[in-house]
């Protein structure tokens, strides 16, 4: 376990901010792929894009997930005035990955066999864009508003 410290600490406390933003991007231009893909039915572009941002997408969100937690290491205290904020830009962070996941799974299940957006996929979609920027919101806020993890 100690191994697993030393490994974490080689990565700058700024990591959590410095990838969650590739997270955000994606996550907009994804559910933007999707809605022009509901729109031009006739090109099968925008589905294997939408296909595509998606997978990124949960990618960027499991990165983001991990450069968190080592972010995270670096807090040596969380007052209690903080810690339910902290708590839910935590939470909103999983459901966007979650949220992006089942986007992806139905694009791939439902709408590539017919090269087009799948609703299930575009819904799933635009909730992930609403977590994320929930996330972002508060994490917008701790930063700025409370100084939370600046040391």
């Amino acid at each position: 376990m100690h191994v697993l410290k030393v490994i974490e600490h080689m990565l700058p406390a700024t990591i959590h901010p410095m990838v969650v933003h590739f997270t955000i991007a994606i996550t907009y231009l994804a559910t933007l792929a999707g809605l022009i893909g509901l729109v031009r039915r006739k090109s099968d572009f925008w589905p294997k894009s939408f296909l595509y941002l998606l997978g990124l997408g949960v990618l960027a969100t499991i990165a983001a997930g991990v450069a968190g937690v080592v972010s995270e290491s670096y807090i040596s205290h969380i007052s209690p005035t903080v810690a339910p904020m902290f708590h839910h830009h935590k939470e909103y962070g999983v459901l966007t990955g979650v949220a992006l996941l089942l986007a992806f799974a139905a694009q791939w299940l439902l709408g590539m066999r017919r090269q087009r957006v799948a609703m299930i996929g575009f819904l799933a979609s635009l909730a992930a864009t609403i977590l994320v920027t929930l996330a972002g919101h508060l994490g917008g806020t701790l930063v700025y508003h409370d100084a939370f993890g600046i040391s």
